[in-house]
């Protein structure tokens, strides 16, 4: 049996000091109704921090884009009542000692047309084709690539703002 007991040591990753090397990989959970985290959320997080998760990464968090998401209970990582969530996230992922990063996101082509909070709004993607190829959207726009760029910026800052350790994109 190999020797575990680097896992359990602390790291330093571009400045930030990680309790250990155990890391949550984010996992979409569709518990925040209305894209806004709760309580329920927050304690979700703080336990894995209080169980020695040294980084937790969250679960995707759509950008302030109207075809970010294909699923109305997928967080937000923007307006204000979504980040008001996440800031009650971030502070109780804090008290128990551990550090977070939201993994900050958008469906793309893989949103399927007419779902979501803003189900008329169109997917957005690179090049307006499906996975599978099939051409649905136009290609975007430099203004439309521009916006969608700021859309990320937008939630890396509103991260930064709340006290997040990192993101993940």
């Amino acid at each position: 049996m190999s020797d575990t007991a680097p896992l359990f040591e602390p790291i330093k990753i571009r400045g930030m000091d990680v309790p250990n090397r155990v890391v949550m990989a984010p996992m979409t959970r569709s518990f925040s109704p209305g894209g806004v985290p709760g309580q329920d959320v927050a304690d979700y997080y703080a336990r894995r921090a209080a169980a020695d998760v040294g980084l937790i990464i969250t679960e995707g968090t759509t950008v302030a884009r109207g075809g970010a998401s294909g699923d109305p209970r997928i967080p937000n990582f923007h307006e204000d009542k979504a980040l008001a969530g996440w800031q009650t996230v971030a502070d109780a992922v804090h008290a128990a000692g551990g550090k977070i990063a939201p993994q900050i996101w958008h469906m793309g082509m893989m949103r399927k047309p007419g779902t979501g909070p803003d189900p008329d709004a169109p997917s957005d993607g690179p090049s307006g084709k499906t996975h599978k190829g099939k051409q649905v959207q136009p290609e975007p726009t430099e203004s439309e690539v521009a916006d969608m760029v700021m859309a990320y910026a937008n939630a890396a800052g509103e991260a930064a703002r709340l006290g997040f350790d990192s993101i993940e994109l």
